[in-house]
């Protein structure tokens, strides 16, 4: 159905703004709280760093992370099947590669999977999540592998209060969602917490049926000395790919699909973790998950999948005080081993990650606090098909210093080593004559500056990243080994990205509020055959902004910006094609709450702009136009 009339009517409407209440507003005051592994650091930490609270979320009427995530400082969107299914978020200027670039966290859960596969952003409800931190700049030492431009890290829900909730959702190309959440307290220190949600949708283009659901469940026990958890999670997820089009093809009909393949794949996750305050001192924590995802479909040949990921993840915290302020150490270690299967091409790899870490923040008075951090890390790859192992070491370390110069202005500087693995699709997929890709290292330097009064904050952060055999899937390198003759998994020379980030937020009253923010990317080969050029599918420029108002106690509005600069077509290394247009986005949203009841309306794309949501020179994936969502909910 056509909806510009109405997104246009909802774009003239006055105050049709993002209304940051007094509560959030006081919560932007308080300085991040960053969690590692669910292991929460209370010192400030030496990186760009962004929270997406609660009531941000509530208040922003979004129905998925992506319309949170696109407007943020740094970050840019790769999304291949042009409808938010299946994307990669790009931190610090990474285009084909930027799925293993980021490393996205749930509760300090790896999202990320071992393999090209972009994480399931679809498996985090919205409902179920507390806030979101966004770190931005490596993040090797604490986090581990992929984690080369930053980590983005959800943190669920944890309500105090029996509650259940249940929502109902509407919206363009047939969409239908259903969902709910329930908490109870059990007594004796017992609680259980469960969500479920379903939605189908036709999508904006032909061949792009969704069907997806998704139940979790948390029994969780606290005690005076700590608490301990067990979850459990099941995803069932069914997409119709519709293909890439050429430019002819989507001039004559952008919403068509040549493309007859198709993907169902279900996922469970199992997750146990407690956490014990062994003394005054000392802290304990406990991780272990494994997920389990089976998959069958068709990607120009029939094929199966599967993937086993098992994690454990123990850590010792220590803070203690004395007159130069509060000391806080992490020891931690990480034992990931991932089984890759794909029937398709025969792969069936294992790779195990052993990693050790530990960070010191030490207050050195004045206010200035300087962290320490060091991680050895071992990876052993398995290519079972091929009856071949290979195993690797390195050392990562950072230093960091942070100075809260007076109360409202923080500065900070930090130098890390940067690693990353080749996953097992990776090692999977090489040259002839490649039989492991060597590990993706670099170094990165980035520096800021934060400065807030309680009613207004300012940002403004550089940042160096170089980077060595970064690793690439590179679709058009000739391969004899493919089928067909191109395509492989390499090693690049030498790459350089450099940047700025400037973020402002400002409460112009207590119903008003305006922000936005800028980002340069400056992305580049700096040796090989590509020497100078632009690594395509990066933008240059980038930016936000958004006004926010309260129209009426209750009822909150947003309207915000978003730009995409130009940039160079994927693959297109040697930037000779002419670059993609920038476009500028208009979304709009009306909250309102009245005692147990909310409604919600969401309008993506307001003015309906036709633009690429990816493209390479030869194949256009074409976005959807204005796309509006309906939501009413009621709290019991």
């Amino acid at each position: 159905m056509k909806l510009s009339p109405l997104a246009l009517a909802v774009a003239l409407a006055p105050g049709l703004v993002l209304a940051e209440t007094e509560q959030t507003r006081k919560n932007s005051e308080l300085p991040p709280l960053v969690v590692t592994r669910a292991t929460a650091l209370h010192n400030p930490v030496p990186s760009s760093v962004a929270v997406i609270d609660r009531q941000q979320i509530e208040a922003s009427a979004s129905h998925d992370l992506l319309d949170l995530l696109r407007s943020q400082a740094g970050l840019q969107v790769r999304d291949t099947m042009g409808d938010g299914n299946r994307v990669a978020l790009s931190l610090r200027g990474f285009g084909e590669n930027a799925g293993n670039n980021t490393l996205i966290l749930v509760d300090g859960r790896r999202l990320n999977q071992p393999s090209l596969a972009t994480p399931d952003l679809n498996a985090v409800p919205l409902d179920n999540i507390e806030r979101i931190e966004i770190i931005r700049g490596t993040g090797t030492v604490l986090y581990g592998d992929q984690a080369v431009g930053g980590v983005i890290n959800i943190v669920t829900r944890t309500p105090q209060h029996n509650e259940a909730y249940v929502e109902t959702s509407i919206g363009s190309h047939d969409l239908e969602a259903y969902r709910g959440r329930l908490f109870q307290q059990l007594g004796g220190g017992f609680s259980l917490y469960a969500s479920g949600e379903t939605r189908n949708s036709d999508n904006y283009r032909d061949h792009n049926n969704a069907s997806y659901s998704n139940a979790f469940t948390r029994l969780r026990y606290d005690h005076a000395a700590g608490h301990a958890l067990y979850e459990y999670q099941t995803v069932d997820d069914e997409l119709l790919y519709p293909g890439s089009l050429t430019l002819d093809q989507r001039r004559a009909d952008r919403k068509q699909s040549l493309s007859s393949d198709w993907n169902d794949s279900k996922t469970q996750v199992h997750r146990f973790a407690l956490e014990q305050r062994l003394n005054a001192i000392w802290t304990a924590n406990f991780d272990y998950s494994h997920s389990d995802q089976d998959g069958v479909g068709q990607f120009w040949t029939p094929f199966e999948q599967g993937t086993r990921i098992e994690s454990l993840s123990p850590r010792l915290t220590a803070r203690w005080d004395s007159s130069l302020g509060r000391s806080e150490w992490l020891l931690g270690h990480d034992h990931i081993t991932s089984d890759y299967e794909l029937s398709s091409s025969s792969t069936e790899f294992r790779q195990t990650l052993r990693d050790w870490y530990t960070q010191l923040s030490q207050p050195l008075g004045h206010d200035l606090t300087l962290t320490l951090g060091y991680r050895a890390s071992e990876a052993e790859d398995r290519n079972h098909a091929a009856n071949r192992s290979h195993s690797d070491r390195e050392d990562s370390s950072s230093i960091g210093l942070s100075w809260q110069a007076n109360q409202q202005t923080r500065l900070f500087i930090k130098r890390e080593d940067v690693l990353r693995w080749a996953n097992v699709d990776e090692n999977g997929f090489t040259l002839p004559g490649t039989t492991f890709l060597k590990p993706q290292t670099g170094e990165s330097w980035e520096s800021g500056i934060e400065w807030s009064d309680g009613r207004q904050r300012y940002q403004a952060s550089l940042y160096r990243l170089e980077l060595n055999d970064e690793i690439l899937y590179d679709a058009i390198i000739a391969n004899p080994a493919s089928q067909n003759g191109r395509g492989a998994n390499i090693n690049l020379d030498k790459t350089l990205r450099k940047g700025l980030l400037l973020e402002a937020e400002r409460q112009l009253s207590e119903r008003l509020s305006i922000g936005g923010q800028y980002s340069f990317t400056d992305a580049e080969y700096r040796a090989g055959s590509f020497q100078g050029n632009d690594v395509p599918w990066v933008a240059r420029h980038s930016g936000s902004m958004h006004v926010g108002y309260e129209l009426l106690p209750g009822l909150t509005s947003q309207l915000e910006a978003v730009y995409t600069g130009r940039r160079h077509y994927s693959s297109d290394d040697a930037n000779s094609l002419r670059k993609a247009g920038s476009y500028t986005l208009l979304n709009a949203a009306l909250r309102y709450d009245y005692r147990q009841f909310n409604a919600k309306l969401r309008i993506n794309n307001l003015t309906g702009k036709r633009y690429d949501a990816f493209a390479s020179a030869n194949s256009r994936y074409p976005a959807p136009e204005e796309d509006v969502q309906l939501s009413v909910g009621y709290r019991f």
